[in-house]
Formats: C-alpha cells, sequence, structure tokens
C-alpha cells in the first residue's frame, strides 16, 4: 500500500487540490485588467447586479429546458460565473456545495487540458470524476472559458444531477460498491463541445451509460443551452462597456465580498471549534458505526478548516476532497456570506483547507462515491453546520444571531426508485421529500415549519399532483411532524414532513436507496435537543384498498392493518407491490438552547396549533397551565425551578436566576 505522503494531489490517486498559483500553459492568453481602472458607483452597480442576473437566467434556462423532476423542481443543480482562473465570482441560488467543484474542475482543465488539447472559444468541457471535483457521478459538470479577443476573460459552469448514469443500479446510487470500479464510469475533463461544435462521439459515450439516455440527453442540451446564454450575455455585456471595466467590477465584487468577510471575522475571537457526527453502515449488511469530524481553526483573518479525527475511508460511504471542502464552504456561505447575494468568491479567499486523507471524507482512489449524494454530502454539511455553527455563536452580535443549528446528517427524505411506470415506461424517479424539510433554530428564533434545505435555497417540494404524473403512486397524506421533544429547545426546530405512499398503475416498484435510520444524528445546539430520526417504513398486504373503495383515505401508517417489513438504514432493495404502504419522514432539526428557557407564550402557541400535546408542552418545556388554559407563570416558573435543581443537584443559586 502507497504511503499517503507519497501522493500527489492530482485528481488521480487522490482528490485534486489546486495549487496558490496554477500551472497552464504559455499557450493560453489570459485576460487581465489594469489595477488602475476606475469604474464609477452607478456603472458598477449596473454590470454587477447584470452578472448576478445572468447567472440567475442561467439557471433558469436549466430548469426550464429539463425534463427531469430532479432538475426541474427539486433544483438540484447549480451555475457559477468563475474568473479566467477558475475562482467563483457568485452562485446561482441551488446546491451551495456544487459551487466549489465547478472551481475545482475548471482549475484542473487549466493546469491539465491549456496545453493539450489546447481551451478555445466555443469549448465546453463535460467531467464526472469526483476526484477531479464532483461530489458524486451523476452530479455532471459542464464548464466553458469566455474569449475576448484571443483572451480568456471568464469561466461559465453549471453542475446538473443526471437520473442515471450508469452502475449495476437504476439512479447510478451503487451501495455495494467497494471500489469506484463497481460506481458509473467517472470521466475526467473531456471535450463535449469543441470550437462551438457539439462533439457527437462525447456525447453518445455519455449517454451510452445510462438507462434513461433520452432524459439524460435532454437536461444534458439544457444544461448546454445555460452556458451558451451565459457566454453571449457576458459578451454583450463586454462590448457594451468594454472588458477592463467589466472586469474590474469582477475583480471589485470578489475584493468587496472579501472585505465583508474580514470584517465579521474581526468579530469572532481567536479559537478553534469541533463537530463530530457519528454515522452507521458502509455497504448492506455492514453493521459499523463511523466518525465524520470537521475542525475550524479561526486565527487572525482566517479560517483553517481540517478533518482530523474522522474514520478511514470504507464501504460506499465516502466522499473525495471536493466534497469536504463543498460541504464546508456550504454553512460559510450561509453564516459568513449571507449578505454577499452569491458572490461567494470573497469568502473562499479566507478559508484554507488542511485535508486529512483516507477518511470517509476526504478518500483516496480507488474509494466509491456513488452514494455520497443522499449519505455523504449530507452528512459533512451538517458536521460543517455543527462546527460553524459554535464558532458564529461566540461572535459579537449581530453576527453571532446568524448561527443556525444543525440540520440534515442523513435525514435525507430521500429514496431512489425504479420502474415501469403507469404509461409503460421504464423510469428512475428521486422524490422531493427533502425539500420539505425543516429549517434548524438559531439563537434568536425558531426555525421555519417545513422551509426546505438552506444549503439548497432555491429547492421546492414537488406538488403531489406532479408527483403522480411522474411515476406510478399515490400519495395518502403528506403533513407536519409534530413539534415534540424533537428539535426543541429555547428556539425550536422547524417541523419537518411525513408522507406515505401507494403504488397506482402498476404492479410493482423496486426501491435501491432508503433511509432508516438507527440513531438520530444531528445534535442540539447550546442545550437545545437533538432533531428526530429519518425513516423508511413499508407494510405489506395491508387494507388500504379496500378503504379506499369504502371512500376512506388512510391518513395514519400505523392504523393500517398489514405486515410490517423490516428496513435498515442501508437496506437491500426492497420491491413495493400493490397493496403496500411506505412511509417517509424527514424529521425537525437541531433546537437552539435549553428547552426549559423557551418563552412560555412560544409554547402555548404552539399547543393552541396543534404542534404540541398538553403532555408534551409541560415534559419537554415546563409548562404549567392554569385552570382556564392559560398560562401560569409562577407555575411554570416554579416547576421549571425544581427540574433545573433536579437536573443540576443541590446549588446554592438556580442558573435560570442568574442567565436570561
Amino acid at each position: 500500500m502507497e504511503e499517503p505522503e507519497k501522493l500527489v494531489c492530482d485528481g488521480i490517486a487522490r482528490g485534486y487540490v489546486p495549487p496558490e498559483v496554477l500551472s497552464i500553459s504559455p499557450r493560453l492568453r489570459l485576460y487581465s485588467s489594469s489595477s488602475a481602472t476606475e469604474v464609477d458607483p452607478i456603472t458598477y452597480e449596473v454590470i454587477r447586479n447584470t452578472l448576478l442576473n445572468i447567472n440567475l437566467e442561467h439557471g433558469q434556462t436549466i430548469q426550464k429546458l429539463s425534463i427531469s423532476p430532479i432538475t426541474m423542481i427539486v433544483r438540484d443543480f447549480q451555475c457559477a460565473i468563475l474568473t479566467e482562473v477558475g475562482d467563483v465570482m457568485c452562485l446561482g441560488p441551488y446546491l451551495l456545495y456544487l459551487g466549489n467543484m465547478l472551481a475545482l474542475i475548471t482549475k484542473w482543465i487549466l493546469e491539465n487540458r491549456s496545453d493539450e488539447p489546447g481551451i478555445q472559444d466555443g469549448d465546453v468541457f463535460l467531467c464526472n470524476d469526483p476526484y477531479v471535483g464532483t461530489s458524486h457521478q451523476q452530479d455532471t459538470g459542464l464548464t466553458s472559458p469566455v474569449f475576448w479577443e484571443g483572451e480568456l476573460f471568464c469561466w461559465v459552469a453549471n453542475s446538473v444531477h443526471y437520473s442515471d448514469v450508469g452502475g449495476p443500479v437504476p439512479g447510478s446510487f451503487c451501495l455495494a460498491s467497494e471500489d469506484i470500479r463497481q460506481d458509473p464510469p467517472c470521466f475526467p475533463p473531456m471535450k463535449l463541445a469543441e470550437a462551438g461544435k457539439l462533439r457527437v462521439d462525447v456525447e453518445q459515450l455519455f449517454l451510452r451509460q445510462s438507462r434513461l439516455p433520452s432524459t439524460v440527453d435532454m437536461d444534458l442540451h439544457a444544461a448546454i443551452a445555460g452556458l451558451n446564454l451565459a457566454r453571449e450575455r457576458i459578451i454583450k455585456l463586454i462590448q457594451r462597456y468594454g472588458p477592463e471595466i467589466v472586469k474590474a467590477v469582477i475583480d471589485e465584487v470578489m475584493d468587496a465580498g472579501e472585505r465583508a468577510v474580514v470584517e465579521k471575522l474581526q468579530m469572532i475571537p481567536d479559537g478553534r471549534w469541533s463537530e463530530r457526527v457519528y454515522t452507521e453502515v458502509s455497504v448492506p449488511g455492514d453493521r459499523g458505526i463511523y466518525v465524520s469530524q470537521i475542525n475550524i481553526v479561526k486565527e487572525g483573518e482566517y479560517l483553517y478548516v481540517d478533518n482530523e479525527g474522522t474514520s478511514p475511508q470504507v464501504g460506499a460511504i465516502n466522499n473525495t476532497y471536493a466534497g469536504l471542502a463543498g460541504g464546508v464552504l456550504a454553512p460559510l456561505t450561509i453564516m459568513l456570506g449571507y449578505d454577499l447575494a452569491g458572490t461567494s468568491g470573497g469568502l473562499y479567499r479566507r478559508v484554507k483547507f488542511r485535508p486529512v486523507f483516507g477518511t470517509i471524507t476526504c478518500a483516496d482512489f480507488p474509494a466509491p462515491i456513488s452514494t455520497a449524494g443522499v449519505y455523504n454530502m449530507p452528512m459533512v454539511v451538517a458536521t460543517a453546520t455543527g462546527a460553524v455553527a459554535k464558532m458564529i455563536a461566540c461572535a459579537d452580535s449581530p453576527l453571532r444571531e446568524k448561527a443556525i443549528g444543525m440540520a440534515d446528517v442523513h435525514a435525507y427524505g430521500g429514496w431512489i426508485f425504479n420502474g415501469i411506470n403507469q404509461h409503460g415506461q421504464f423510469f428512475v424517479g428521486m422524490s422531493a421529500g427533502m425539500a420539505t424539510g425543516a429549517l434548524p433554530a438559531s439563537p434568536v428564533r425558531d426555525g421555519v415549519d417545513t422551509g426546505g434545505l438552506f444549503w439548497v435555497p432555491g429547492m421546492e417540494a414537488s406538488n403531489v399532483e406532479e408527483n403522480e404524473m411522474a411515476w406510478p403512486v399515490l400519495t395518502l397524506y403528506r403533513r407536519e411532524n409534530a413539534a415534540g421533544a424533537a428539535g426543541a429547545g429555547k428556539f425550536r426546530s422547524g417541523l419537518g414532513a411525513e408522507e406515505a405512499w401507494i403504488l397506482h398503475g402498476t404492479e410493482q416498484m423496486d426501491v435501491h436507496v432508503y433511509m432508516d435510520e438507527s440513531f438520530v444524528k444531528n445534535q442540539g445546539m447550546m442545550g437545545g435537543n437533538p432533531g428526530g430520526r429519518a425513516f423508511f417504513k413499508v407494510k405489506r398486504s395491508t387494507d388500504v384498498n379496500q378503504m379506499l373503495a369504502n371512500g376512506s383515505i388512510p391518513q395514519n401508517y400505523d392504523e393500517l392493518k398489514g405486515e410490517e417489513e423490516k428496513t435498515f438504514f442501508k437496506g437491500p432493495p426492497i420491491v413495493l407491490k400493490r397493496g403496500d404502504i411506505w412511509c417517509t419522514n424527514l424529521p425537525n432539526f437541531a433546537g437552539f438552547g435549553d428547552p426549559l428557557r423557551r418563552d412560555p407564550e412560544l409554547v402555548a402557541k404552539d399547543l393552541a396549533d396543534g404542534k404540541l400535546t398538553v403532555h408534551e408542552a409541560q415534559i419537554v418545556y415546563g409548562l404549567v397551565l392554569a385552570t382556564d388554559g392559560s398560562v401560569d407563570v409562577d407555575g411554570t416558573s416554579a416547576y421549571r425551578e425544581s427540574r433545573y435543581l433536579k437536573r443540576l443537584g443541590t446549588i446554592a443559586k438556580s442558573p435560570l436566576k442568574s442567565s436570561s
């Protein structure tokens, strides 16, 4: 076995980590503006907002032209404008961790393709190699240079989750892989289009791997259309204002973002913050427990991030350096770059990574990566969120109020399925249940009920009717969870959601990916309760069809008669048949602060809204009600005091009296 220190971070033996200065062929001429170029404030704002809108239009083009629900509705994609050397200038409001991956792909191309076969105007490079810079093979990146008078001015890029890119399992999530050669194929960057002309041979090579070539081809052309639109819009902007002015604005946008981040870093004391998350099962049948750890050191005006303490790479729960970096930058973008309108490049300059390779969050070749999108990437985001939130909670106000609790470890709500639909066509589907997720609590407010995922701001939940049109299913119910103990706190998590389904229009459907957690994985923050447990429950041979025939729509999984099937966090494929019912849950996430410090009136409101029972209000929050149903303020205070004394033991003074 090779010694890790002898491996180079080149995207081949281990994940690509770009050097500070890229090695680019002198044959490629790069455009760089004069530092003396001045732009008046009005022109600056016009160009800045035009660039942001170009990128938004890029994303809207992908969404409107694609035909797969994962892109059209869930918006599992990202688009970006990058500098001539591949630094991110701006991102869209989509899957945040993909932005840095587009930068890695582009930088790798500059270092490895600028000499041979060369980079020229009208080229489009395709890459789905996680060791170069994707989260997994399904998230395939396209990046295209924008030239001005023979010089490389900037890049436009996107990453789209394609429904199936090959491999032994429909949907390409290969849960049993123990080697990347058992995964879908990996394509390092290659030219999909050359000098403006689509290379049909490369397109066919990519599509040939898929079980859904027509769907993937439509989504691929939607992504190409987005690139073409963005490139044309940028050229028109240059023609109107001149390359020096546009380039000066791009540079200043990044510099201004960096200054804004430095101002926030000055509000945070130097220190080290860590979060550790435990996960389970490397491949079906394994019962192991594994660790993801993120450590952040704030020193002066920089952040230094490592993953020391993480378990060695194993089975099919790995991601590469691209996933580690992207997963950390996502919560940093939300909590440090919330006012940058997606212009995250300045933030990225202030984050330095010190990766520990050979781990489940920064694996070396040939570890399999295809399942990262539903298992490991959410785990890395959650781990990083915990570490970042602890750091931000130590900042001065108003920055400390931007801390948010941990969310979405593996509680993705995702399940991947396939079969023959009601129209006799083969399909691969991915539920958008994660889009109905909960936003976690913060130090000053509750999370948002069914508010989606914070690291995919533009994600939307599909309508029930859209699901039923796309796949042979009926939804029995979709409803918010209760605000019980899961995610309770001084400020509680937003509420997640539960959905129940049955087949309709087909006899069976195969489910290869599902999550039935053995234990809760997202911890509470600053004394808040942990979140809930994601589950995937199946009940066989139920009386659901008889109930429907009698005009009754079941609204409670537990009340249906049938045989419960044992499911696992990562188990063998399940074949669903007529008469079966299955139920998924995206749980509440982390609470913030001690539940016994929650404003009694907020508890009473949740009680009045039916989100809590009287018993839960008393046991979880220490609420005491008067005989008329109103809050007994004195009784609540006394009861909470007794709870504290019992919890802490005999003390001279209760923390409730000495702390707010």
